[in-house]
């Protein structure tokens, strides 16, 4: 990130997940969180109280008593997680009030890990650099194992997105924090642009919503207390909050005589309707759709209508109508009654 270029047969920085882990690390655990869990604290206190004390904008000071801080400083051990990589905070989270919220069953590791081995057996340099998205991200168990160096990440639930941060500030640095595009990762070493989706509202690639929108918030800097959070838009089903379509007028004009800064914005805008090469996930598909996420995907669906009749004089090129296509195609499947899981269930498009 230093030099801003990564070039095939550069060192990547990659850490070997242990599927079982290890019994020292939970032991750890269980002794510092066992007095808080006996004094009323949840799991979420726990879990702020580590992302905290590292430093990260999700979180802010919890409000735990000084005995409780006193405990926790005295016998909570950072060092163990570098010493035994593997994924903790699944099992903790389940075990600790979590199971069965929103459908949270983890991932065993030794299933993510053979996953992930999987889109590493066709060619090494894409697996590096190849866009992975996890739009159901829990604390991180498919992402931890990945060799990407371009790794984007969501969940619903806002602790699991903490508890992933924590575990990413641990195991996937280039998860966490990217501050900028870097040239073999993000963008064409040759031509120099964006040829990779890049969010370039914000610093990190953890996000937290609802993936079957795309519409999610985050902090715009991981490393800020305090940081303001952003919205930002992947794979997003409203079409209004498809930011190129800011520059229709301007994608007419031959491209030199656009002034740069324009030019930057339109490949910036152009950048987040990249789709990932891989989407690498295991969403909860016997969850069922709540009415009012139904109705909402409605609401979507007539505001798109009212969007495309506005815009019928204008000129359809042909990245529009794919990002058109695409999200009708989304919304179909995601308001269908007739899925072959049954009525109402989720139904992730990708």
């Amino acid at each position: 990130m230093g030099k801003g270029e990564w070039k095939p047969g550069d060192p990547y920085p990659n850490t070997n997940i242990n599927p079982s882990g290890s019994d020292e690390v939970r032991k750890m655990l269980k002794k510092s969180f066992e007095p808080l869990s006996h004094r009323g604290l949840r799991a979420y206190e726990f879990i702020e109280w580590i992302g905290y004390a590292l430093g990260l904008s999700w979180f802010k000071k919890p409000a735990i008593d000084e005995k409780s801080w006193k405990h926790l400083y005295e016998n909570f051990d950072f060092s163990k997680f570098y010493e035994f990589p593997s994924d903790y905070f699944s099992l903790f989270l389940a075990e600790n009030g979590q199971s069965g919220v929103a459908d949270y069953f983890p991932t065993p590791l030794h299933i993510t890990i053979f996953m992930n081995k999987i889109l590493e057996c066709d060619n090494e340099t894409s697996s590096l650099i190849d866009t992975v998205w996890e739009p159901c991200l829990g604390t991180g168990a498919m992402t931890l194992p990945s060799k990407s160096l371009n790794l984007v990440g969501a969940d619903l639930n806002p602790l699991m997105v903490r508890a992933a941060a924590i575990q990413a500030f641990f195991y996937k640095p280039s998860m966490l924090y990217v501050p900028r595009p870097v040239i073999g990762i993000h963008a064409d070493p040759d031509q120099l642009k964006i040829n990779r989706y890049f969010e370039f509202n914000t610093d990190t690639r953890i996000f937290n919503g609802n993936s079957l929108l795309g519409e999610f918030t985050c902090p715009e800097s991981i490393f800020i207390e305090d940081s303001e959070f952003v919205e930002v838009y992947f794979g997003v089903l409203d079409l209004e909050k498809h930011e190129i379509y800011q520059y229709e007028n301007e994608l007419e004009k031959p491209w030199n005589t656009l002034d740069k800064e324009t030019q930057i914005k339109i490949v910036q805008a152009m950048a987040r309707e990249i789709q990932p090469q891989s989407v690498l996930t295991n969403p909860p598909f016997n969850m069922k759709l709540p009415s009012f996420e139904k109705e909402r995907i409605e609401e979507i669906h007539r505001r798109n209508k009212a969007f495309l009749e506005n815009r019928n004089s204008k000129k359809r090129l042909s990245l529009f109508k794919s990002i058109e296509e695409e999200v009708e195609e989304k919304i179909n499947i995601a308001a269908s009654d007739n899925q072959k899981l049954g009525k109402d269930q989720l139904m992730f498009v990708f």
